[in-house]
């Protein structure tokens, strides 16, 4: 859980009175631990959150991310039922790592803003998650490097 403190006033006299304000991540987010590092993401495990991922946006804060769930294990080409990572209408250079169902690394990408160049693993995936270019690079993270996660509570995964 992400805290702040804003400064509020109370209307006691001339006093101010500061006031801890506690924030905590949309139920959409959790932690996804590496040995160098831990990610905040979003969770997309809808077909239309997977598909509109991190489209539209300029910016992302440090250590953050978008954490992509499927059902079952992705195939990789040849397979007509690939599903490959691109970077139309995103507008941020991003790293990706796929992940097994082990939550074992599988490979790491690197991907150019609004580029249509389509990035899978060498293998069959079941996670992957997109951080700010060079994240995982500097965090020593790379293939077969394990990561520590349990999905929010009342997540639902759909094909």
């Amino acid at each position: 859980a992400a805290a702040g403190v804003l400064g509020a006033l109370a209307a006691c006299g001339d006093s101010v009175t500061p006031v801890k304000i506690t924030t905590t991540p949309p139920p959409s987010a959790f932690s996804v631990t590496f040995a160098g590092g831990q990610i905040t993401a979003e969770i997309a495990a809808s077909a239309d959150a997977r598909s509109t991922g991190l489209k539209g946006r300029h910016s992302m804060a440090a250590d953050s991310g978008m954490f992509f769930v499927f059902v079952t294990d992705q195939p990789v080409p040849p397979s007509l039922f690939s599903v490959g990572f691109y970077m139309d209408s995103t507008f941020l250079d991003l790293s990706i790592a796929f992940l097994d169902s082990a939550k074992t690394v599988i490979s790491l990408d690197e991907m150019q803003a609004t580029t249509l160049t389509v990035h899978f693993p060498p293998r069959p995936y079941r996670y992957a998650l997109e951080a700010n270019k060079g994240w995982f690079t500097s965090h020593g993270v790379l293939a077969g490097t394990a990561a520590t996660f349990s999905l929010p509570a009342g997540t639902i995964i759909s094909p």
